[in-house]
């Protein structure tokens, strides 16, 4: 059974039962993250990140908007002029030495996927490290100085691991 997306947007396609997640108050019902929109200064300069260099497939582009193939969740990127017209208000571009979030990534093998970002020219947040959960992990910046983590699952977690 397709249960009907309730914005009135007939663009949107119909979400499974099994996308609904209930709550066991009644209360609203939140569907599978459906996508992550990037406030970007430079649509093109994005985009050649994510598509040219990590090799994101493009899967639409508009004037101000372009969306990327990721998997399940979809990955947006919206010009900071754009998201300000549609917020109705200014908006700052994020400070370098504050970051808010991070787009992660999951790599078969993040020393090779490092080294390959590094010889492209992208700009290193925090070479790899082992993680004492179970993972080995590296940050770069994306051009606007976005988190990008490359993470490589490890055979099993470590003592004391989270």
């Amino acid at each position: 059974m397709q249960l009907p997306v309730p914005t009135g947007n007939r663009h949107l396609p119909a979400v499974a039962d099994e996308d609904v997640v209930e709550r066991p108050d009644g209360g609203f019902a939140w569907r599978v993250l459906d996508y992550v929109v990037l406030v970007v200064e430079d649509l093109d300069r994005s985009i050649g990140f994510y598509n040219g260099v990590l090799g994101l497939p493009l899967a639409h582009r508009a004037a101000s908007y372009a969306q990327l193939v990721t998997g399940t969740t979809r990955l947006g990127l919206f010009t900071r002029r754009e998201m300000a017209k549609t917020l109705g208000r200014e908006l700052s571009a994020p400070r370098p030495d504050a970051p808010s979030f991070e787009l992660g990534f999951k790599v078969a093998g993040v020393d090779e996927a490092y080294d390959r970002l590094m010889a492209l020219g992208v700009q290193s947040v925090c070479p790899p490290v082992t993680r004492p959960w179970g993972q080995r992990t590296a940050y770069v910046a994306d051009p606007d100085g976005h988190l990008v983590e490359l993470a490589e699952d490890l055979d099993r977690p470590r003592p004391g691991g989270v």
